[in-house]
């Protein structure tokens, strides 16, 4: 700036010397002789000279006066939208050339507008984030030859992939060979892919859908996304529905066998003639089976109710001796005819439960006990405290002695450890035959689970052929401390 400004000066000088030398030889050569003409233009040319170069240097000084003025007002500007850019605090300019106050006012509406933006996309881009990573469903963003560009922790999990694991193939981490088919469909250009894929222990539902490249001409390019991936675990889903058609497969057993007897005893009575003790043994017949019937939907109307959340505990503090021997005098009859001793518990506790819920605990105990031990056999109930499972405890957020542990003893047959794990199951029967003509329905000890678990208690079994079973249930104890 300093020198273009000099520059202009210097020939605006240089051009009107020329022309004033031009004139004073036009004009004055007809005046005075050429001897005194060439005086004073050589007078004249020095005089030029000093004031040229007098003019020169208060040019250049005024330029380079006022060129740091606006190299420092814009270097002030600058520095005022970088820190602005950077979100750095710095005071606000204000120069004093008025020209430059719309430069001022024009770059700070523009790094508000920039900083509004940048606001809104960060807030974007966390929420999205955000919800990427929340989600239970699997999320994967692949780019050129299936390289990982984003995996959600949901998807990691899932496929078993590790945390550093953008940029690698997804091949390299699939050991399924279906999987790894599918993958291979998520090419640009094709159509969606969804597949069901059983890996490991899982069940996953896997969608894929392959993304248009921005610019198809081009070389591939390994950020570029080219697939989308969602991955559903379809594990508990399948779970259930096993559960549920073996469910009804049971159900519709288990109520066939004596409806299938009701009918062919009533056909017969219908049809025939039968004299009074023949009709009397078939009418029992029909009347244990009626009864059979009874106690199956009974029984599923209550675990229905209890699996379903309609059925809620009424906490009370109860003496677990005291509902053990409400619960045992309905069985005691029973247990004289087989010759069945009964030792209750030598010692009693004070249990936060629903006293209803724990009668009908005892009642479902003692009625397996009684199906499964001989004549002569033993059922003894034990109660304690000082053998509570720390842990347990310490997860149900309660010390490690406030559970009472109530243990149903028998001495009969023993139940298998193949089938120890699956006793409370519902219709799960170790011996079918046998509890059928029991009058069992295979869903008492799955009731006893449920209903200890909604009373914030656990139970558990340990058997062994020939020797008996032992049912131990787990019960909070009354809170002393109000």
């Amino acid at each position: 700036m300093v020198l273009a400004a000099s520059a202009v000066v210097a020939i605006g000088l240089v051009s009107a010397y020329f022309s004033t030398r031009q004139f004073m030889r036009t004009r004055l050569i007809s005046v005075v002789s050429p001897g005194h003409l060439d005086a004073l233009l050589v007078e004249y040319t020095n005089v030029f000279a000093v004031f040229t170069i007098i003019t020169l240097l208060i040019t250049a000084g005024l330029a380079l006066t006022f060129g740091s003025f606006a190299a420092g007002a814009l270097s002030r500007i600058r520095l005022r939208a970088v820190s602005r850019a950077r979100r750095r605090d710095q005071p606000a300019y204000r120069p004093a050339v008025a020209e430059l106050h719309a430069v001022v006012a024009a770059v700070e509406r523009m790094a508000d507008e920039f900083e509004g933006r940048e606001i809104t996309l960060t807030r974007e881009r966390d929420e999205l984030a955000l919800l990427v990573s929340s989600v239970s469903e699997g999320i994967l963003l692949l780019g050129d030859e299936g390289r990982i560009i984003h995996a959600n922790p949901a998807a990691q999990t899932l496929l078993g992939l590790p945390e550093q694991c953008r940029g690698q193939p997804l091949r390299s981490f699939l050991r399924n060979a279906r999987l790894r088919a599918v993958v291979d469909r998520l090419e640009p250009g094709q159509p969606p892919v969804t597949a069901e894929v059983a890996v490991d222990d899982r069940r996953l539902l896997l969608v894929g859908r392959p993304l248009r490249r921005p610019n198809p001409l081009g070389p591939p390019d390994a950020h570029e996304p080219g697939a989308v991936v969602g991955l559903v675990d379809l594990t508990e889903l399948r779970r259930l529905e096993g559960v549920r058609r073996d469910f009804v497969a049971n159900v519709s057993h288990e109520l066939k066998t004596p409806l299938t007897s009701i009918r062919g005893y009533v056909e017969t009575l219908l049809a025939e003639d039968l004299d009074s003790p023949m009709r009397k043994q078939f009418l029992e017949v029909i009347q244990k089976n009626a009864d059979r019937l009874h106690s199956i939907v009974e029984d599923l109307l209550d675990l229905s109710r209890i699996e379903s959340g309609g059925w809620r505990p009424e906490l009370e503090d109860v003496r677990t001796a005291t509902v053990v021997g409400e619960a045992w005098d309905a069985c005691a009859e029973r247990a004289c005819d087989r010759e069945i001793r009964f030792q209750p518990p030598d010692t009693d506790v004070i249990v936060r439960v629903d006293r209803a819920a724990l009668r009908q605990i005892f009642a479902n105990l003692f009625d397996n006990a009684l199906r499964y031990t001989g004549p002569g056999g033993s059922i003894t109930v034990r109660i304690t405290t000082a053998d509570a499972d720390r842990d347990a405890a310490l997860a149900n957020g309660r010390p490690a002695a406030a559970f009472a542990t109530i243990e149903v003893h028998d001495t009969g047959s023993g139940i298998p450890s193949d089938a120890l794990p699956r006793i409370f199951e519902r219709f799960y029967r170790v011996d079918p035959a046998r509890s059928r003509a029991e009058g069992g329905t295979g869903l008492g000890l799955s009731i006893v689970k449920h209903l200890t678990e909604s009373m914030n208690g656990d139970v558990a079994a340990t058997s062994e052929l020939g020797k008996g079973t032992t049912i131990r249930v787990r019960l909070p104890l009354h809170d002393t401390s109000t």
